[in-house]
């Protein structure tokens, strides 16, 4: 957890999911990435309120893989939604099936 990334400890498969609150008026883009690659992305268009976001997604990982999450630079402002009281964006991960080797 110290460095923000989940590292599978084994082969299997994990399910993975992320919520996100979007800021008002700003673009939300996130992605779930696995090891230096996209697996998913999270995207809401500008409103006039902000909303709760989710995105979940099962992958096929190898010991060492890291899974983690990003906010994606645009051209457009994007943000989420957090201040130092609650928690507005949460990722959590867990081994569905290990395989058998």
């Amino acid at each position: 957890m110290a460095a923000g990334r989940f590292v599978a400890p084994l082969r299997g498969l994990y399910f993975f999911s992320l919520n996100v609150h979007s800021w008002n008026f700003k673009e939300t883009y996130v992605h779930v990435v696995h090891n230096e690659a996209a697996a998913v992305i999270l995207y809401a268009q500008p409103s006039d309120r902000s909303i709760m976001q989710s995105q979940s997604v099962m992958l096929a990982l190898a010991p060492g893989d890291h899974v983690w999450v990003r906010l994606f630079k645009r051209e457009r402002e994007n943000a989420v939604y957090s201040d130092d009281v609650d928690t507005y964006i949460t990722f959590s991960g867990h081994l569905i099936k290990p395989e058998d080797d």
